[in-house]
């Protein structure tokens, strides 16, 4: 199977393109909300004066007088905008296309030198890449709708990723990106503005037990991670629709038969991870008849409170002339955002509603895979289930009774206590949960050791801090009524005390 022209990776003269196209965009919706504004707060004394009985007669023409000139240097900033960016996006567009016919026309390389051994192939991107990528996936889910709609360079297509480049789904570059293949493998799928990048954000090389999950997994259990980059900024069943069909590919393509298939989501990944299982059992897809578990960690399963709140705001600056405007502003973020204010998952919870205004929580069931087992992993900034604030913010952007909504699924639950969101993507004690998990053993108890930290410095201290507080929900009742039942035993074990003597000023009970 060819690599599709729509996989092809960009290089740096399309993305700096790209980049001049959207700043464009983003020119010309300032300056319209900038424009809006001016005139809302013009049209306070206009409005006033046209209800003076004298000063009404010369303030309608004066009115009219200063709106078209208001209008026309508005119109002729925009277009002088607008043509310098479209000037300077049509010069990179020739660049590009001679870079891409030089690239095509064969010329003669000076002869490797074999005395220099190749420097060894770390499977990791060069940080100017990761760089690169980092900012384009935050450009994408922000705008993603808004750039893959105008066919922008900088649009990220959904496929998976080796060394920062897409992979090719035939049976020999798989084999070449994975000579020690098994047959069972792991998906990773990122959250909302990153890409997979985001699984190594906490990677050590001094630390043995920061080693990202794919990693481990294939050298201590013997599954082959790939991972998935998509474009945040689309529908969440968008994504889930498109990898389900990735997922038909790859397993079409892998070298040998696949017995177990694992999906492990950050986040909004998680959602698109259930969206996929959805639609690849909607289309009696085979690969989801190879799928044991459905891992899900830090996913706003019902919804994030930041893009409720969001929408809120919006509402409410739409109701006021002078900020309606920068509520315009506010709109423009991407459908992939907000599909998370309830969760989004599936087309008929969107379809023929307007994100903007609709209020309605319209959000649908999922198809669960009936073989498979679902885990949500959630974290908390707060010490404990009952601490004040991760019972407002949750990990900061998931609150727990969304990322632990196991009757969505019939799932289990864990919980990382003093744990941020991100922190989910790299930790050693979410590592050893998916270990059991994947295992088939039981979640461990509630470890009493200090909880995790998110401070800066290396891993291992941060590893030997970090011995977290992880249990099932329902633990910390269990571990309350556990040490009422030993006080109960170590009170009635323990000898009378005396009772202290009145003192005689003190009335005595009658008898």
């Amino acid at each position: 199977m060819a690599t599709s022209r729509r996989s092809k990776p960009r290089h740096g003269v399309a993305q700096t393109r790209g980049g001049v196209e959207l700043a464009g965009g983003a020119f010309d919706q300032l300056t319209r909300r900038i424009h809006e504004f001016h005139r809302a707060i013009s049209d306070i004394p206009f409005d006033r004066l046209a209800q003076a009985p004298v000063a009404n007669l010369g303030s309608r023409p004066t009115r009219v007088l200063h709106d078209n000139i208001t209008d026309s240097v508005y119109a002729s900033v925009r277009a002088a905008g607008g043509l310098a960016f479209g000037l300077a996006a049509l010069a990179l567009k020739r660049a590009e296309l001679q870079f891409e016919n030089s690239s095509r026309t064969p010329a003669a390389l000076p002869a490797p030198d074999r005395s220099v051994a190749p420097a060894p192939d770390s499977g990791v991107a060069s940080a100017p890449a990761v760089l690169r990528d980092n900012v384009v996936a935050a450009l994408n889910g922000a705008f993603g709708d808004f750039i893959a709609a105008r066919r922008n360079p900088l649009a990220v297509q959904l496929a998976f990723y080796e060394r920062g480049q897409p992979l090719t789904l035939t049976t020999a570059a798989i084999g070449a990106a994975h000579p020690q293949a098994g047959s069972k493998i792991v998906v990773f799928i990122h959250g909302l503005c990153c890409n997979e990048h985001s699984w190594r954000i906490y990677a050590d090389p001094d630390a043995a037990d920061s080693t990202p999950y794919g990693e481990r997994l294939a050298a201590e259990h013997g599954y082959t991670p790939f991972y998935l980059r998509y474009n945040t900024g689309l529908h969440i069943s968008q994504n889930g629709r498109a990898l389900a069909r990735a997922m038909a590919k790859l397993v079409a393509a892998y070298p040998l038969p696949i017995e177990d298939i694992v999906l492990v989501g950050h986040s909004m990944g998680g959602l698109v991870a259930r969206s996929a299982c959805h639609y690849g059992l909607e289309s009696t897809a085979a690969w989801t008849e190879k799928v044991c578990h459905v891992i899900c960690l830090g996913t706003p399963h019902l919804g994030a409170p930041l893009e409720q709140v969001v929408h809120l705001g919006s509402a409410v600056m739409d109701a006021f002339k002078l900020s309606r405007p920068w509520s315009g502003l506010l709109k423009l973020r991407s459908l992939g955002i907000k599909d998370l204010r309830h969760g989004y998952a599936s087309h008929s919870d969107w379809r023929g509603s307007d994100a903007d205004a609709d209020f309605e929580n319209r959000r649908g069931v999922l198809t669960k895979l009936p073989q498979a087992r679902y885990h949500f992993i959630g974290s908390s900034i707060g010490e404990s289930e009952s601490h004040w604030l991760g019972k407002l913010i949750g990990d900061g952007l998931v609150r727990l009774p969304s990322s632990t909504a196991h009757e969505l699924a019939d799932a289990d639950t864990a919980v990382l206590y003093r744990a941020h969101h991100m922190r989910l993507l790299n930790h050693p004690v979410v590592y050893q949960q998916l270990v059991q998990r994947l295992e088939g053993t039981a979640p461990a108890a509630p470890a009493e050791a200090k909880p995790a930290t998110a401070r800066a410095g290396s891993a291992r201290r941060r590893t030997s801090k970090a011995a977290s507080k992880v249990a099932q929900k329902a633990a910390p009742k269990a571990a309350q009524k556990a040490a009422r039942d030993t006080a109960t035993e170590t009170a009635a074990d323990a000898p009378p005390k005396p009772r202290a003597r009145r003192r005689k000023s003190e009335p005595t009970s009658s008898a």
